[in-house]
């Protein structure tokens, strides 16, 4: 399993037979294999121990 950011919206099938709907933003943890369908076409990032840690340290109004 592997969590990710979602970068950009779209309704996808993460199990393979039931349509869900992904947000920007949201981060999800899904199969190893999903995950890694969806950072090769651009629509989610991995969220890795330190991305989170450093994304948790930026104040919340920085916008980059």
């Amino acid at each position: 399993m592997k969590t990710v950011e979602i970068t950009e919206p779209f309704d996808g099938y993460p199990t393979g037979k039931d349509e869900r709907r992904f947000t920007a933003g949201e981060r999800p943890e899904l199969s190893n294999a999903y995950a890694d369908l969806l950072i090769a076409k651009g629509l989610a990032r991995e969220v890795t121990t330190a991305t989170a840690a450093a994304d948790a340290a930026k104040p919340k109004d920085d916008p980059a």
